[in-house]
């Protein structure tokens, strides 16, 4: 089995003559990190890696959930597509993985690997720092398929 925490980064300050790749979190995304951060290790959705887009406010994401793991990031993931993420991921070796990214990729890949059920139409709104975890029933990463996973659980900061 193969666990997927799919994560968008949290809320960016909007700053005047600054690059969007080089965006700070703002105040209430440096806190809804956090948020998600304890939710996750709440719930035990521990990942034994991380891959994320090299963007300002998706680093700042990933040092606020204060995890003990070495994140890679990756260039290629700033403002990337689903099927970019998609190939990335089933490239992976580890179990449990988290990928922090950016919309409408995130949210477009989440829709894309759940049944694409009206149930899951939310999906695609997926709020800043929103975090969604699916499991897969497959040996390698390789083998994930769009419609294949299985929902486990899904939060905005908003909820918590």
């Amino acid at each position: 089995m193969k666990r997927l925490i799919l994560m968008r980064h949290a809320e960016a300050g909007w700053h005047i003559n600054i690059d969007d790749h080089e965006r700070p979190l703002s105040t209430s995304g440096t806190r809804d990190a956090k948020k998600i951060g304890l939710w996750l290790k709440e719930k035990k959705y521990i990942p034994d890696e991380v891959i994320s887009s090299t963007s300002t406010r998706t680093r700042e994401t990933f040092n606020g959930l204060l995890l003990e793991c070495v994140p890679t990031f990756e260039k290629s993931l700033y403002l990337a597509d689903a099927n970019h993420m998609k190939s990335m991921l089933q490239k992976l070796l580890s179990n449990t993985v988290i990928l922090l990214g950016h919309n409408p990729g995130i949210s477009e890949l989440a829709y894309e690997l759940i049944q694409n059920d009206e149930k899951y139409a939310h999906l695609l709104d997926f709020p800043a720092a929103s975090t969604l975890v699916i499991d897969f029933n497959v040996a390698q990463w390789s083998n994930i398929k769009s419609d294949s996973a299985k929902f486990v659980d899904f939060i905005t900061p908003k909820q918590l």
